[in-house]
């Protein structure tokens, strides 16, 4: 009985200790990020190489070199000596936030928090995601969803290019609906409507998403088409698909990487003095198409790792685990795609600079580059959250 208060003076300090060695943060160490970190270590021993990638990652595609956006002075290569070397690839992403604050105040400081995330991930001595800033994109992301400001009248109004962006994408994702009168004599009194959708939204690599709430038609001959019924609406799916076109519109704003033909970036209206997103021209490509075919499958590879490493984490027993399945749906499609977008930036920029040294090319085609230190996958996901 004398040791009854000893216990029940211990139980809360390891229950504090429990709850302070179970963090938020998934480490993504030990190859976990797969190639994303290698573009610059690839190009280390070459200081010119490395600089104009650097400078290539701290701008958006189609910019002219040493220039900024907002004006400035042109950009001097980065110290390889500070932490900037890992932060490059957010300065897009920076000034994207800057230009939102100035039209939309509230909702451009909540968009910090992408900054932030990417931050975590690029510090190539500590790359990490943090789950709880994860939880606040998502917040994010709903707050510009319910923001009636938000509207499609807002897109012949000179909004941010960004907000033109998003409106874009989630026009084209719920269908860019019309409807015209149906045909038929005059004398048959009311006439109906037809109704016809796009396609969905496309990203910049060509793949689709469309609303599942949307039904296709399917040609069957010259005159005949079917109607299948849609799929039902969830809110996994649902949840899913809006973080993905808010962040593919956020960061395809910041980096505007090449997009193939057909991409909904290049119909997003564009104001008086801002330049078109570029489109991936054959004729004059800024990089080999082996090398853009390269660059797709990095990225989906890195957001495939990335979705099932995060996915593992929240759906586990850890103490950081949910039960909530369509926010564990949200979280791992949300660092999937951060994954994705920043992988293709950076590669894109790799392959520009690589483009006229055939040794760097040649050992690519070969694959020596590309193997990962290691997969990671063996180690207990309680060893990668960090702890105290």
């Amino acid at each position: 009985m004398k040791r009854l208060p000893h216990l029940l003076f211990a139980l809360p300090i390891m229950l504090l200790m429990q709850a302070g060695c179970s963090s938020s943060v998934l480490q993504l160490g030990d190859g976990l990020y797969l190639h994303r970190g290698e573009f610059q270590q690839k190009l280390a021993d070459n200081k010119e190489l490395a600089a104009k990638f650097l400078i290539c990652t701290g701008q958006a595609h189609g910019e002219l070199p040493n220039t900024r956006r907002d004006g400035g002075a042109s950009r001097e290569p980065p110290s390889q000596s500070t932490r900037e070397i890992y932060t490059m690839s957010v300065r897009p992403l920076t000034e994207v936030i800057d230009t939102v604050r100035r039209s939309h105040a509230a909702n451009g400081i909540s968009l910090s928090i992408l900054a932030d995330v990417l931050a975590d991930m690029v510090d190539d001595a500590n790359a990490h995601i943090d789950l709880d800033k994860l939880k606040q994109i998502i917040e994010t992301a709903q707050q510009w969803d319910r923001d009636p400001g938000l509207d499609e009248e807002r897109l012949e109004q000179g909004s941010s290019r960004f907000v033109r962006t998003l409106l874009t994408y989630n026009k084209a994702y719920f269908g860019d609906l019309s409807f015209t009168p149906r045909s038929g004599p005059a004398e048959a009194g009311l006439r109906g409507v037809v109704k016809t959708t796009s396609k969905g939204f496309v990203d910049r690599s060509g793949n689709v998403w469309l609303f599942p709430g949307i039904s296709a038609e399917i040609e069957e001959g010259p005159v005949n088409s079917a109607r299948p019924l849609p799929p039902p609406v969830d809110s996994q799916r649902i949840s899913s698909d809006l973080i993905r076109i808010f962040l593919e519109a956020f960061f395809d704003t910041a980096y505007r990487v090449p997009a193939v033909h057909g991409a909904t970036a290049l119909r997003v209206r564009l104001g008086p003095q801002e330049s078109s997103y570029p489109e991936f021209d054959a004729d004059h490509p800024a990089i080999s198409l082996e090398a853009l075919g390269r660059v797709t499958r990095h990225a989906m590879r890195a957001e495939a790792v990335v979705t099932s490493l995060v996915g593992k984490t929240v759906r586990g027993g850890s103490v950081i685990g949910t039960q909530n399945e369509t926010l564990a749906a949200t979280l791992e499609t949300a660092a999937g795609v951060i994954a994705k977008k920043l992988t293709e930036h950076e590669g894109f920029c790799y392959y520009q600079v690589i483009a006229n040294q055939p040794a760097i090319a040649a050992r690519d085609r070969n694959g020596t580059a590309y193997e990962p230190v290691s997969s990671g996958f063996g180690t207990p996901f309680s060893q990668r959250l960090s702890s105290p």
